[in-house]
């Protein structure tokens, strides 16, 4: 992808996703920035992994339309979605377990026409980035739980994205790794000028790296906005904690 076709943003119009008769999304408008991190959360159920489904063609639309850059990606498959900049992380990371860590990113390299040296070469500036190049020829299988997130990132980096969607790469993780997870999510964003959509509960990684927030409950959208907006929001304070009694 050269430059000149980079996409600035990534927006949901009225995206909604229904199962049975259950509004797991209902009627989300999203927009996401290229340059910035986007944090996305909500109590359990409140419909974010949903969204972040639908958003990467995993499921599909009720209603609405998803946009990346100019291109109206709506109905699009996993495959041709991240083929045109949007890729995403797993909660279980998804890595190739018999391969090194190193070939696991020279996997995304190869998505971008990077084979051979120049793949590899490459691919261990995405595990430098990361601060996993120490691990390149370690078996994926083998490593700990925090390295396998990174090298789960590390693959989706290699891709070069232009929207990079993060599903709970915090989720096992100890408060050291965490802290660690945060300030390689924040240089991954600034070193490839990409915009980043996290979904996570741990709130020390959401109010440590984000610059707006998107909060859902039952899922339907209740707050947009800065960090310390979304901290003093009453629609916020009382999806986690409820309704002060009188």
């Amino acid at each position: 992808m050269v430059e000149s076709d980079r996409s600035d943003q990534l927006v949901t119009h009225g995206l909604s996703v229904h199962f049975d008769g259950v509004k797991a999304v209902d009627d989300v408008d999203l927009e996401v920035q290229r340059g910035r991190i986007t944090g996305l959360i909500g109590p359990n159920g409140a419909g974010k992994s949903t969204l972040f489904n639908a958003v990467s063609g995993f499921v599909p639309l009720t209603a609405g339309r998803v946009v990346l850059g100019d291109k109206d990606i709506t109905g699009w498959s996993p495959t041709r979605i991240s083929q045109h900049g949007l890729v995403r992380s797993f909660q279980d990371t998804r890595i190739f377990k018999t391969l090194t860590v190193l070939e696991n990113v020279e996997l995304g390299a190869m998505n971008q026409g990077l084979n051979g040296a120049k793949g590899r070469d490459f691919a261990y500036g995405i595990l430098e980035l990361l601060n996993i190049k120490h691990l390149a020829l370690e078996s994926a299988g083998n490593v700990a739980l925090g390295d396998e997130r990174r090298a789960g990132i590390a693959r989706a980096v290699a891709t070069k994205p232009d929207m990079l969607l993060l599903d709970e790469p915090a989720a096992g993780l100890d408060e050291d790794e965490t802290a660690e997870l945060s300030l390689t999510i924040v240089d991954l964003c600034r070193e490839l000028g990409c915009g980043v959509l996290l979904v996570e509960h741990d709130m020390s990684v959401i109010f440590g790296v984000c610059e707006w927030i998107h909060v859902m409950d039952s899922g339907k959208t209740i707050a947009v906005g800065t960090p310390q907006e979304i901290r003093t929001n009453p629609a916020v304070i009382e999806a986690y904690f409820g309704k002060e009694r009188s």
